[in-house]
């Protein structure tokens, strides 16, 4: 897919603009802080409808405003798609050629992207809420109804937690009734999310250490997704059913759900070692890159279209040796929006195929 236009407007530090882009690099230079991330960040946006720097949508417009408006039109085998996204202080909409979208959710596989971002390395040393979210994003520009599925499982979950607090008042009242009849659908969510999960690190998992080998001598990277991992799905349900039954008594004394995907902790390992532990900031760096690397390769392979890549100032932290390492794997056939503070962090062997400014949030090109 290529992005070959884009209007930017109050979002971040861009107060307006108006860009033409096209396939191979399309390479953003400008010194830190001038409005490269932010660009990346709108793109980012047309294509989840979410950012990777901040919950707070609010945020997103550009201090002083009152709104802000993205407009994107992509092309992949020559069919079009116009997206169309608008911010409020309270509230965001959505639009597909047109129409407005009933589901926020339903813009995902639209658009798709993979960001390659400093804020990577918390993929791996953060907690388990941004590992937990990378597996999410991943599955969701693949199949855009694993969105659903979330949205299901969380009302479903809050549902629960409600009833469990009201237990901890009333233990004899008739919430135990209530929370059985909660738990189906909590279960059968909860274990095709698992089950979900599963099936992607288990594909993601060669592809990574293949991408971690490639750029560094001291793997190999290991990636794990307990519980299910290696389980089907009628396994994964009555594993779950057997957990929430042991774990009955100790969620109505914390008024919460114990068990279920929303406290799972994917893990990566390089020598077997836990990597968040024993690794160093360079092994966490390479492991991230690598993981990004394999996200790409295979969300090109489950949906036949190349994902646009936003690669954000990752380059410079590379040495020479990885850097080149890095160029040497990464698909260059499609469309790479790439930001840097030099020209050479590029390296020389790589011609961009457009080249723009960045200045105080004015983007020209050269």
């Amino acid at each position: 897919m290529i992005l070959f236009s884009l209007l930017v407007r109050n979002f971040r530090m861009i107060e307006e603009a108006v860009l033409s882009l096209g396939s191979g690099i399309q390479l953003f230079l400008g010194a830190n802080a001038q409005g490269k991330t932010s660009l990346i960040e709108a793109i980012l946006f047309l294509s989840t409808s979410t950012s990777h720097r901040t919950r707070r949508e609010e945020e997103l417009i550009r201090w002083g405003g009152e709104t802000a408006f993205l407009r994107g039109d992509a092309e992949e085998e020559g069919e079009k798609i116009r997206i169309e996204c608008g911010l409020e202080k309270k509230r965001k909409s959505v639009k597909i050629d047109g129409a407005a979208l009933p589901r926020i959710g339903d813009l995902y596989g639209h658009l798709r992207t993979v960001l390659f971002a400093p804020e990577d390395l918390e993929i791996v040393s953060g907690g388990p809420q941004m590992r937990r979210r990378f597996l999410d994003m991943s599955i969701a520009q693949i199949d855009r109804e694993y969105i659903t599925l979330l949205q299901k499982y969380r009302r479903t979950m809050e549902q629960r937690n409600a009833i469990l607090k009201k237990l901890q008042n009333d233990p004899h009242g008739s919430g135990m009734r209530e929370l059985a009849v909660w738990d189906q659908p909590f279960l059968e969510y909860a274990a095709r999310i698992i089950h979900r999960r599963g099936e992607t690190v288990r594909s993601l998992a060669p592809l990574a250490e293949e991408f971690y080998s490639a750029l560094a001598d001291d793997g190999p990277l290991g990636i794990s997704y307990p519980p299910g991992e290696e389980k089907n799905l009628d396994e994964i349900a009555n594993n779950l059913m057997e957990r929430l039954e042991r774990s009955r008594a100790a969620e109505i004394e914390r008024g919460s759900c114990q068990i279920g995907p929303h406290r799972d902790d994917p893990s990566f390992s390089l020598k077997e070692k836990n990597l968040a532990q024993f690794g160093s900031q360079g092994q966490k760096r390479t492991a991230a890159l690598a993981l990004r690397l394999a996200e790409a390769r295979l969300c090109a392979a489950k949906t036949g279209r190349r994902p646009i890549l936003l690669i954000d100032d990752v380059v410079y932290e590379m040495d020479n040796r990885r850097r080149a390492r890095f160029w040497e794997r990464i698909d260059l056939d499609g469309q790479l929006i790439v930001t840097a503070t030099s020209r050479e962090h590029l390296g020389a062997e790589l011609i961009p195929a457009k080249i723009f400014q960045v200045n105080d949030g004015t983007i020209r090109a050269d």
